[in-house]
């Protein structure tokens, strides 16, 4: 399967999980009142933590490389004796994190959170330490299913990994409804939980256990740590578990800080930081998640030039549609909330709507940056090189990304806040390509990344974007005054979208941008 391939199945896959999240997050919001849904967004924040400490959220980057290494080597019995060694000794040392959360969920949901120790919160403390601790064993499900991923991944079966989200929202929407109605909002954790087994743990493991006879899963629980591709393992995983990242922590950051906002303004930066990440998901991490494997294939045959060229190729056209649909999406960002959320207890808060589109609107003023600096990480960690990335991106946490969430805050809380999410998505991104050019550029690779075509990508296409903008503004101006409701919202959207599609059409053809004409041709060839 090719990279495009891939991507696309992956796009169709992580699409269906986005649009049945967003559909969970509508209930959530609908049936919950404001204080139950911070708690509930609120408790997510130790689990992720833990889930950071033992580099959960990078496992494929760097599992997947020295797991390919071996098996392009032709060493099967040490690739599965790698896979069983690593998930055996990150499984229990994660299983005694878990407990350890659990035991101490108290003092620790106190110390993430600090605005909840207010006495005036006293409700809102007490229910997220509930649902912490219901929610931290899902880590292990996360974490060991993560790991099956990785195999299907490295084996190019991307089908099964990318119905994993759709089967965890799934199992979790049925779930917590079922609990809710027999307990209360703690049945929702419980239904995370259930989801966690089921869609990111259980189906991947089945899906492993009946590929090709070459490709499925083999375990045996061992701890053999001295094996030298372990130890390279954990020399590469050791930055991302030690390191505070931007990308890794900039929800725990921005939660620390919500948390002394009023808790209703908890449920606004989360949900739409959550719709935000819908797009996002579908296209960059499809297409990053998708890349991977090709990136460390060419880094595994050392075909360093063809690395590079697919990392700028790539990169171009992931820049030239994510402000494309960022500026879309801004300019749809109030009718768009309102159609999804607009209903129950939600619906009935006045500001919500208006402060959740806010949020929205400003968390996807970055969305092309969290985009870019998921595929340009990807390029070093196919070189199996996680310290610069995590050096740039903790180095920015301390000294940019934490000031400037303290100085917005104080500015203006919701819009604050989202809005210093997307300066500091775009600052690392910038420093990460920055970086990754240089180091390819040295002796070691000697090859060319040639930033300078990204930059020309994202100027001829912020041009379009700046024609689209205006046309789109102008027609949701006028779909505004010609409907009311939630059929007025999708006139709006449509008519809205139509418009700024056209637009954007236009004068893309006009400039004559590459990745245009691209695209154009894809559509055309599928005809």
């Amino acid at each position: 399967m090719r990279a495009g391939q891939a991507a696309l199945l992956l796009a169709a896959t992580y699409f269906l999980a986005r649009v049945i999240g967003l559909f969970q997050l509508t209930i959530i919001n609908a049936l919950l009142p404001p204080g139950d849904s911070a708690a509930y967004f609120a408790a997510f924040r130790l689990p992720d933590i833990i889930n950071y400490l033992v580099a959960g959220g990078a496992m494929s980057v760097t599992f997947i490389p020295i797991f390919t290494s071996l098996k392009h080597d032709g060493n099967e019995r040490a690739a599965w004796k790698f896979f069983s060694t690593v998930a055996s000794l990150m499984g229990v040392a994660l299983a005694i994190l878990i407990a350890l959360g659990i035991l101490f969920a108290d003092p620790l949901v106190r110390l993430t959170n600090p605005g909840f120790n207010d006495p005036d919160k006293a409700e809102t403390l007490a229910l997220t330490i509930e649902m912490t601790r219901v929610l931290l064993p899902a880590q292990l499900f996360f974490y060991l299913g993560g790991m099956v991923v990785g195999v299907l991944n490295a084996h190019r079966r991307f089908g099964a990994s990318g119905l994993t989200g759709a089967v965890y929202n799934l199992v979790a929407i049925a779930a917590g409804v079922l609990l809710w109605k027999l307990t209360n909002a703690t049945g929702f954790a419980w239904g995370i939980l259930i989801g966690a087994f089921a869609g990111n743990f259980l189906m991947p493991l089945l899906a492993a256990r009946s590929g090709p006879h070459g490709e499925r899963l083999r375990f045996d629980f061992c701890f053999e740590w001295q094996s030298r591709d372990v130890q390279r393992f954990f020399l590469n995983a050791l930055p991302i578990m030690l390191g505070v990242s931007l990308p890794v922590v900039d929800q725990i950051v921005v939660g620390w800080f919500a948390s002394y906002l009023p808790v209703e303004n908890v449920a606004y930066l989360q949900t739409g930081n959550r719709v935000m990440l819908a797009p996002l998901g579908i296209l960059a991490q499809a297409a990053s998640v998708a890349a991977f494997p090709f990136m460390a294939s060419d880094s595994a045959a050392r075909n360093w030039q063809s690395l590079a060229d697919f990392v700028r190729n790539g990169l171009r056209r992931l820049m030239f549609l994510s402000l494309a649909i960022s500026t879309l999406l801004i300019l749809i960002a109030r009718p768009l909330v309102s159609l999804l959320f607009g209903y129950g207890k939600f619906g009935e808060d006045r500001n919500a709507v208006s402060q959740t589109a806010v949020a929205f609107a400003f968390y996807c003023v970055g969305l092309f940056a969290w985009a870019g600096q998921q595929f340009v990480a990807r390029g070093f960690y196919a070189l199996q090189d996680t310290k610069t990335p995590t050096i740039i991106g903790t180095v920015l946490t301390f000294v940019f990304f934490i000031p400037l969430c303290w100085l917005m805050k104080n500015w203006n809380g919701v819009l604050g806040l989202s809005l210093a999410t997307s300066i500091g998505a775009t600052a690392h991104f910038i420093c990460v390509l920055i970086a990754l050019d240089m180091k390819m550029r040295g002796r070691k690779y000697n090859a060319h990344l040639r930033p300078e075509k990204v930059l020309g990508t994202l100027l001829r296409t912020l041009t379009a974007c700046l024609v689209m903008g205006a046309a789109g503004l102008f027609a949701a101006r006028f779909g505004a005054g010609l409907g009311s409701g939630k059929p007025g919202d999708v006139f709006n959207i449509t008519i809205t979208s139509v418009v700024a599609v056209i637009a954007f059409s236009v004068a893309a053809s006009a400039i004559g941008i590459p990745e245009w004409k691209w695209i154009s041709a894809k559509i055309a060839r599928r005809r």
